[in-house]
Parts: structure tokens; C-alpha cells; sequence
């Protein structure tokens, strides 16, 4: 069996652990039945999702031989761990028959994950926001205007998620935190209606940005570049990758983030959302 998931960019900002997109980037993950699972199979995130499935419907894990091939790059923000989750998750239940829905196929990736930001779009693709509340996730997927343009930077060095969790503060102030809620819940219109001033007006956050940009290599320059360019910066996800979003006939920013392609150490990803979230290939 073969599961196609899409990479995804969490936060967008101000939706700290609650919001994320998925972009037409892939992994393809091959499950085949196996005489014995090989133990670097069963350390693998994927197997042990699996298992987490399986056990948690009291059935026998099957033996397996589960391989990747794709372009999700690891450690870089654009959601691998959580493509490994979801793939392995949407496997089992279609081998077990028990057919869940998606709304429990998300909450038991979240139980594995540990947030949804990245696991919701990776399921469901789209622009997805979502929160846990007593054990459940609630979540809603909006479609995107196609008046937005969404520029992926990603870097040849890595930040393990541990690391960049480590630097942002357990407490904020509270016009922060109220900052931060307006914020996020206007990104969202942005994005849905495609009202870029409206994006770039509000496109700021305090919980957590400005103490990961700090990891991050040439991040301040990026950001001057694609501010010069009429563009708006995030950090995706934990980081390191950045993703821009400008007005798609804007090709400025575009323009001015080759030059530091070749500057830097940067890969630039012109990328489409993908609103299709995972689903069986064969």
C-alpha cells in the first residue's frame, strides 16, 4: 500500500500550535507485509505509530517492511514527523477494516504528535486550525484564496524541534497574548479572502518568533528582503525553513530570495496548498 502526504508549514505566525497549511510537497510511504519486521523498522516513527493504532484496538501489530521516498526534507520545519504519523496511521486503518474517520484518525495522531498544528493539514490538507480541549480536537479546514503566493525557503542546515521549543518563554504578558489572538484570527481571513494588506497589516507574532529567529541563520537578512519586496515572513513551523507570502502577481520577492540562493545556503520552493491532505495511492 502506498500513502501520499503532503508537507505542511505550521503556525503562520501568531496560530502558535494551532494552525498550519499543506503544500503540494510529498512523501510517499510504501507498507508491505514482511515475514519479520527488522529492528530498524520497529524504531522507526512510522512502525511505532502502527503499533500505537493497533494496540489501542487491542489487535496484533502485523509484520512489516515500510520504506519512504519523497521530498519533505527532516528537521526543517515542513512537517516530517508528523507525515511519518499520519501516513502510518491512515495504513493501519485501512489494513484493519475498521475504517475511523478522519476526526479519529487526527485525534490519535495528535495523542502521538503532541499538538495538531501539523498533523491536521497533513490529514485533512488545506488551512486548517485546530485545538485540544479535554482529550478531543476540534478543527475547522478552510480553502485558500488563489490571489496569494507562497515561497518556501529552505536551508542545508537543520533545528531539531526539542531545541527550538526550549527558547520560547512559558509565560507571556497579556497584550501579547491578546495581540497574538487577533492576529491569528485575521491571518485566517487574509488568507481565505486573499486581502494581502490585510495580511501584512496584522502579520506579526510575540509568543514565539522572536526568540527562534535567533537559531536561525541570515533569517534577519531574508527578512529585510522580502519586507523590501511587499512580502510577508514567517518562521514554518520550529524552523529552520521560512515561508514568505506575497500577492501573486508579485514577482519581487521571488527576485530578490534567488539572489540569496546563491548567496547562502538556501533552496527556494515556489509552492502551491495542497487540499487534499494524505490519502491511498494503490
Amino acid at each position: 500500500m502506498i500513502i501520499r502526504v503532503p508537507a505542511t508549514s505550521a503556525n503562520i505566525g501568531p496560530g502558535y500550535d494551532s494552525m498550519g497549511l499543506a503544500f503540494n510537497l510529498y512523501n510517499d510511504f510504501y507498507f508491505s507485509l514482511a515475514d519479520k519486521t527488522d529492528e530498524a523498522t520497529k524504531k522507526s516513527l512510522m512502525y511505532k505509530s502502527v503499533d500505537y493504532f493497533f494496540k489501542s484496538y487491542k489487535f496484533k501489530v502485523p509484520e512489516l517492511n515500510i520504506r519512504v521516498k519523497g521530498d519533505i526534507p527532516m528537521s526543517r520545519g515542513l512537517g516530517s514527523s508528523a507525515s511519518c504519523i499520519v501516513a502510518s496511521l491512515v495504513f493501519a486503518n485501512e489494513y484493519s477494516g475498521l475504517n475511523l474517520n478522519k476526526k479519529a484518525l487526527l485525534k490519535m495522531a495528535t495523542e502521538i504528535e503532541g499538538h495538531p498544528d501539523n498533523v491536521a493539514p497533513a490529514l485533512l490538507g488545506g488551512h486548517v486550525t485546530s485545538l485540544v480541549r479535554d482529550k478531543e480536537v476540534f478543527y475547522y479546514k478552510s480553502l485558500l484564496s488563489e490571489k496569494l503566493k507562497f515561497i518556501l525557503l529552505v536551508p542545508d542546515f537543520k533545528l531539531e524541534t526539542k531545541e527550538a521549543r526550549k527558547v520560547v518563554k512559558k509565560e507571556v504578558a497579556l497584550e501579547d497574548a491578546v495581540l497574538n489572538i487577533a492576529a491569528a484570527s485575521l491571518i485566517t481571513q487574509a488568507l481565505r479572502t486573499g486581502d494581502f494588506a490585510l495580511l501584512k497589516g496584522v502579520a506579526e507574532d510575540r509568543l514565539h518568533e522572536p526568540y527562534r529567529k535567533k537559531l536561525i541563520k541570515d533569517y534577519n537578512l531574508i527578512k529585510e528582503e522580502v519586507t523590501r519586496s511587499n512580502g510577508v515572513l514567517f518562521i514554518s513551523g520550529a524552523g529552520p525553513s521560512l515561508m514568505a507570502i506575497t500577492e501573486e502577481a508579485n514577482e519581487g520577492v521571488e527576485s530578490s530570495l534567488r539572489s540569496i540562493e546563491t548567496q547562502a545556503h538556501w533552496k527556494i520552493l515556489n509552492l502551491k496548498i495542497d487540499n487534499r491532505g494524505t490519502y491511498i495511492k494503490e
